[in-house]
């Protein structure tokens, strides 16, 4: 420790008790002089100031000083410029500064500093008894009341002793820093110099080790004393405790410094054992690098060929295996030699390295250089022998499945077909890739041979491979023919066996589409054979009939285009084809009965959508008559009243035509459910038992016709009831309308259209009792029942429902005696323009679905024939027919309205729909139009065709009053004829015309 601080630290002008204020800051007592003693102590205070300032940590500065100015002893004057001087000390570091004064100096009621407010660094003036408030007692010293017993000479001492130990601790860490430096120089020397540059050095680590530990013994015994300070229960100044921390540090310090020292005297240590190994180490490369250019050089030299077969070139790989043992040994000593150079301590630094380091080198591309060359070596004689091995194992592969796979019989087998196939498939795409294999060998093995040789310096050698080459290439040359030899005739026994693979598949799939077939053909028979009884369920079963038949269509293409794929693959392979015919018959025999039974039901199902339809449109219409008639008796003027009376029964003439027309239609179709389906549909074929399919349930659609039929007939009965009690009051007008005259003219209207009939009936028979004639039959004979049906679209034939056409039919030559069905051959009773007498009495037999002829008090029937095409023909009273004769002249006529409306019935469905669309859109027509077919005169009267129940035609019978001796004419012209005939008229001629080109 300097004098002068020394010097002032005893005035003790400034002294840290060890004590604290209540928020912790370390205290600093600093007692005010006499005024005499003012100028010099100034300065101790601020060499004392300065030097506790120093010996304080920075912590404890940066947190705060609370300083205490004891001025009880001296002026207010100099305690003021004390005051300042200290502040000016202590600006920084001070939290708190307190001044305290004599009570002499309160009783002056001095207190104006007591009402400021207080900032940081003013002086807070109080009494000594106050500091109670911002200190304990116990951090107070004796002289300002508190218990700490503060000895300034024990506090000088030991910061002497700190202050000792500093200057030790800065010798002794020069001294381990310059150690340092000179064993880091030394790590650079020769391998020559360096034992006397060790010497050197470790007699000065001697001597600073030495020091070293002097400096921390001393240490340490400081470090011991100021923990027996503060283990003592009086308080410890902060400048002695932030002095052990410091000393603390200082140690660690000199300890850190040591190791590294320490590290650097054993790195030395390994530099100079390093140096030694250098020698060892160039002699060891010189050795490894002599023997390969001299005595490897000379072995690898004396082998260069690659061998021409599998056997030479396993005997050159032997030697050349011999020759790289022989390396060995040279190889583990170029390796142990590259790792000490490798990881050899401070490689990079020595001179004695860097020429180790060329050495190396030298001997590393000399090694690396001849190992290329062994190495190419033996790549050349792996590749040569896999080459030559690869080749004759693809030459004794491919004699091999050439001879077992190839040349073999003929297999049929298709089991053993599609194993050779497979197994053909496998060796094929196995010897591709020997091939593949062959050629990349050869090609590689060639190129090898081709690139320059060098030796172990790098120099060129002249090696002559083109005979080596050569017989590579003729090898290669010769794999390829045998490769497409053997391609084409592999190629050709695949095509065979995949034919008769293929012929399996196809030929199993085809029976599965049989089998397929054959389901579906008895899901047909079993839940599509039977008609529903509203449009709405045949509409649904039309939709599922049409999904079914558009499945079994897709099935029969399918398996008709694997039977032919079949049948051609068996014809190239040249194989037997009566197992394939026979399946192709067995799935068209399939597929023709499922087509007829389709075609049939889907018949049936349209007649049956359309009989609904119209009879349903038809009810509505002749209700609607009804309602009208009725509304006549509350017309007053009786001409009005006969006018519209006429109206009316033109309306119902043409209305009860068409329902004539439906119950017709829905007689043969009762008829025709009940029938069986006919599975044979050629024209000459009989039907068999085999070829009969069971009758459908269909009860309840013949229930629902039969229903229909009841309805219309019970609102057409109804509808004339109501027209007879209308018309007794018109007695005298058809009187005046009958003209004895027109009765003539009728009658031979109506010969003429029983001769038509008649013509017609005698060029066209039926073959049995229930056939019937199609309008496409003009080129072609009937066929009877019991051969198969044929649909609308085979050009030649009409369905059964077509069976009479509209414009030409025979007459139906049945007996009621034969057929025990009263509806087995129904015939439509259709109701002419004839207008009867009041007298006759109207009706109409449900049971039959006819109009039975009422008997009038003659006891006698007139027949009329209502031929719609012709005009009125109404024969008089005085010349009626015989029963006979009516009765042919009827039928004539109702053959003539059967041939149109069967000819209709023999359209497409599309046809049909439009038809019905038309009839529809005509009926409202005729309806506008029927009143103006009012010009002439007609008497009450009634038309009742009678109904027979074998099917044969009915006749028009007119029931005259018996005191009236004339007979009534029709309406002429255009009103006979209703909306479906007149339709009918021009469309079927022109669809008769084009089915007879």
């Amino acid at each position: 420790m300097e004098a002068d601080v020394l010097n002032a630290l005893n005035t003790q002008t400034a002294y840290m008790p060890g004590g604290r204020d209540r928020d912790g800051h370390p205290l600093i007592v600093i007692p005010v002089p006499f005024y005499d003693n003012l100028p010099w102590m100034k300065g101790f205070l601020e060499t004392t100031v300065k030097y506790l300032l120093a010996s304080l940590s920075p912590e404890t500065v940066s947190s705060g000083l609370a300083v205490i100015l004891d001025a009880q002893k001296c002026t207010w004057r100099s305690t003021r410029q004390y005051v300042r001087h200290v502040q000016q000390l202590l600006a920084e570091p001070m939290n708190s500064f307190l001044v305290i004064r004599p009570d002499a100096f309160w009783d002056k009621n001095r207190v104006e500093n007591c009402a400021r407010q207080h900032r940081k660094g003013e002086p807070t003036i109080i009494s000594k008894s106050r500091l109670v408030k911002y200190f304990d007692t116990s951090e107070l010293p004796e002289e300002l009341g508190g218990i700490i017993a503060y000895n300034h000479e024990q506090w000088i001492q030991s910061r002497e002793r700190i202050e000792e130990f500093r200057k030790s601790y800065d010798k002794a860490l020069g001294d381990l820093e310059n150690l340092h430096l000179i064993l880091l120089d030394n790590r650079t020397v020769r391998a020559s110099e360096s034992s006397a540059a060790l010497k050197s050095c470790q007699q000065l680590n001697v001597d600073v080790q030495k020091f070293l530990s002097l400096v921390m013994d001393g240490g340490k015994k400081l470090l011991a004393h100021l923990g027996d300070l503060h283990s003592a229960k009086a308080a410890v100044p902060q400048d002695l405790t932030d002095g052990k921390t410091q000393v603390e540090r200082m140690l660690n310090a000199l300890d850190r410094k040591q190791t590294t020292v320490n590290q650097a005297w054993t790195e030395l240590e390994k530099t100079v054992e390093v140096l030694q190994e250098l020698a060892t180490l160039e002699e060891g490369v010189s050795h490894v690098t002599t023997w390969i250019l001299t005595t490897a050089e000379s072995m690898l030299n004396a082998q260069l060929r690659v061998g021409h077969d599998v056997g030479t070139a396993d005997q050159l790989r032997l030697e050349h295996e011999i020759l790289e043992l022989q390396c060995w040994q040279t190889y583990g000593c170029y390796a142990e030699l590259l790792h000490k150079i490798d990881h050899f301590p401070r490689r990079k630094d020595t001179a004695a390295y860097r020429d180790l380091l060329s050495q190396r080198e030298w001997m590393d591309f000399v090694c690396r250089s001849f190992a290329q060359r062994l190495e190419r070596r033996r790549n050349v004689l792996i590749t040569s022998v896999r080459f030559f091995r690869l080749v004759a194992e693809y030459f004794d592969r491919t004699s091999e499945v050439f001879q077992s796979l190839i040349m073999g019989e003929r297999v049929e087998d298709y089991a053993l077909a599609s194993a050779n196939l497979q197994k053909l498939n496998d060796n094929q795409r196995m010897l591709e890739m020997m091939e593949k294999e062959i050629i990349k060998e050869g090609e590689k093995l060639s190129d090898v041979l081709l690139m320059p040789v060098k030796d172990a310096v790098g120099r060129d050698i002249d090696v002559d491979y083109s005979e080596d080459i050569g017989n590579v290439r003729d090898i290669l040359d010769a794999t390829r023919s045998r490769s497409r030899i053997f391609a084409d005739s592999v190629e050709l026994q695949k095509l065979t066996l995949d034919q008769i693979t293929h012929i399996f598949k196809y030929e199993r799939d085809a029976r599965t589409a049989v089998k397929w077939m054959g389901d579906l053909h008895q899901v047909m028979v079993r839940s599509h054979a039977h008609v529903g009884a509203t449009v709405r369920e045949i509409q649904s079963q039309k939709d599922e009939h049409q999904t079914l038949q558009e499945t079994a269509k897709g099935t029969y293409n399918y398996g008709c285009q694997l039977l032919n794929a079949s049948l051609a693959l068996r014809q190239s392979c040249k194989l037997e084809t009566a197992q394939n015919i026979a399946m192709t018959k067995s799935l068209q025999r399939t597929w023709r009965s499922f087509q007829a039974i389709a075609q049939e039901q889907m018949t049936r199902l349209r007649v049956s959508a359309v009989f609904h339809r119209s009879v349903a449109e038809q009810c509505v219409k002749l209700r609607e008559l009804h309602e009208c008639v009725l509304r006549i008796g509350e017309i007053v003027e009786q001409g009005r009243r006969r006018a519209r009376l006429r109206k009316y029964l033109a309306t119902r003439e043409r209305l009860l035509l068409e329902v004539g027309r439906m119950v017709r239609l829905g007689r043969l179709l009762k008829t025709r459910l009940k029938e069986p389906f006919l599975l044979d549909d050629r024209l000459d074929a009989m039907a068999s038992p085999e070829n009969i399919i069971t009758e459908s349930d269909n009860m309840m659609a013949c229930e629902s016709i039969s229903n229909r039929l009841a309805e219309v007939a019970q609102v057409a009965e109804s509808l004339d009831s109501v027209l007879s009690d209308v018309q007794g009051g018109f007695d005298d007008e058809v009187e005046e309308l009958t003209s004895a005259a027109d009765a003539p003219e009728a009658v031979g209207k109506r010969s003429d259209s029983g001769n038509q009939s008649d013509d017609w009936s005698s060029s066209v028979k039926s073959t049995d009792e229930g056939s019937f004639v199609t309008a496409s039959d003009c080129i072609c004979t009937p066929q009877s029942r019991s051969s198969s049906y044929h649909t609308a679209s085979e050009c030649r034939a009409s369905p059964w429902w077509g069976v009479d056409s509209i414009e030409r039919q025979s007459s139906l030559e049945n007996d009621s005696a034969e057929d025990p069905d009263p509806e087995a051959f129904p015939s439509i009773k259709l109701l002419s323009g004839v207008v009867m007498t009041s007298s006759a009495n109207l009706s109409f037999d449900e049971s039959e679905h006819s109009f039975p002829t009422p008997d009038n008090s003659h006891g006698a029937a007139s027949s009329v024939d209502s031929h719609p095409d012709s005009d009125d023909t109404v024969p008089t009273v005085g010349s009626q027919a015989s029963p006979t004769g009516t009765s042919s002249a009827s039928s004539s006529a109702l053959n003539s309205i059967n041939r149109r409306e069967n000819l209709a019935l023999s359209l497409t469905p599309e046809e049909l729909a439009q038809i019905e669309h038309d009839i529809r859109n005509n009926n409202l027509l005729a309806s506008v139009a029927a009143g103006d077919i009012v010009g002439k005169e007609l008497q009450s009267a009634q038309v009742t065709p009678t109904s027979e129940d074998s099917g044969n035609v009915s006749t028009s019978s007119v029931k005259l009053d018996a005191d009236d001796g004339t007979r009534f004419e029709p309406v002429k012209g255009p009103a006979d004829i209703s909306g479906l005939t007149y339709y009918y008229q021009n469309i079927i001629t022109k669809h008769t015309v084009k089915s007879c080109l």
